[in-house]
Order: structure tokens, then C-alpha cells, then sequence
């Protein structure tokens, strides 16, 4: 009986590393449009617009964000102006929501079985329910003589409660680098 007891908290401990683990690893997940004629290697400068009817978060978190689009675009040769002789404009849109998270826990676990019966666990459970932000981020690259957009990125990503401003940054970076990853397209 031992030894079914330690090999069903070996399975356990499994299945709970690999649900961890997808956590993880599904912490944003990035979609790519973009206009495959397009030769990306001509536009050279950038200026930042707003969209129509959009809402967006307060000066802190915007200057956050904006600059770490900012360094991502430089990475990728732009150059920002606010002149209206830019090649391409840059506009993002957030959506932030509460969503409820459920949890179960099993405490008291005894292992339950016998030779006519089925094994499992038995114990009490304890329900919990949290409320999380999920926000979503859509970054939209038009050209300007064109007037079309040629590239776009959604992001959707758990946001955290915390509201420091180096936090945020470096989270800010990290999740544009990502973000940026695909541009510009590779030719295929």
C-alpha cells in the first residue's frame, strides 16, 4: 500500500509540475497580421497617433508603454519624429478586464481502494475564487502614403496588481521585445 501511495504522489506532482509549467509558458501570447506585398526595408521614420474613440490608461503607464515600443522600433532602425512627413504612423489600443480564477484544494488525502475497487484519493476540498486583470494590447503600423495598415500585433497577457514604475518598465520591455519579434515579417 506504500508503495501505490508514493507512486500517486509521484503522478500528482507531475501533473501539477506540467500544469505549472503551461502557466508559464502561455504567460502572452502574441498574433501577427501584417500585408505580405509590403517591403518593410523602406520605411525609416515613425510618428505616433491615437485611435478614434479609444481609451487609454493613465500618463505613468503610457509613457511606459510608448517608450518601450519606442526602444523596440529603434532596435528595428526607426525613427521617431512628430513631424507629418513620417512614413509610418504607430497607434496602440488597450482592453483590460476582471476575470474570475477558480481554485480547488484537497486536504486529509487518503488513499481509498482495494482489491474489488477503484483507487483514488478522498479528502475535503477548499474552493477559492479570485478576481485577475486580463489585458489585451493591439498595436497597429500603418503607412502614410498608402494610408493602409501593414502590420499588426495583439497581445493578451494576466496583468499584476503592482503599480511600481520600474516593475512595470521592465515588464513593459520584456513583453514589447516579444511583441516586436516578428516585425518586420520575414520574407518567405
Amino acid at each position: 500500500m506504500n508503495q501505490r501511495f508514493s507512486q500517486a504522489l509521484l503522478v500528482a506532482a507531475a501533473i501539477s509540475i506540467c500544469l505549472m509549467m503551461s502557466l508559464f509558458v502561455s504567460a502572452q501570447d502574441v498574433k501577427y497580421y501584417w500585408d505580405p506585398g509590403t517591403n518593410f526595408s523602406m520605411y525609416k521614420t515613425y510618428k505616433w497617433q491615437r485611435a478614434n474613440d479609444a481609451r487609454y490608461p493613465d500618463a505613468m503607464t503610457d509613457g511606459i508603454l510608448t517608450k518601450a515600443i519606442d526602444g523596440e522600433l529603434s532596435k528595428k532602425g526607426l525613427v521617431r519624429t512628430d513631424a507629418d512627413t513620417a512614413d509610418l504612423y504607430v497607434i496602440y489600443q488597450l482592453a483590460v478586464v476582471d476575470r474570475a480564477e477558480w481554485s480547488s484544494f484537497s486536504t486529509d488525502i487518503t488513499w481509498q481502494g482495494g482489491v474489488n475497487s477503484f483507487g483514488g484519493f478522498n479528502g475535503a476540498t477548499t474552493n477559492h475564487s479570485t478576481m485577475i486583470k486580463l489585458g489585451w494590447m493591439i498595436l497597429d503600423i500603418y503607412d502614410v502614403k498608402q494610408k493602409k495598415e501593414i502590420w499588426e500585433a495583439q497581445a493578451s497577457k494576466t496583468l499584476g496588481k503592482g503599480k511600481d514604475p520600474k516593475k512595470m518598465a521592465k515588464n513593459a520591455q520584456k513583453a514589447m521585445a516579444k511583441v516586436f519579434k516578428q516585425y518586420p515579417p520575414s520574407r518567405k
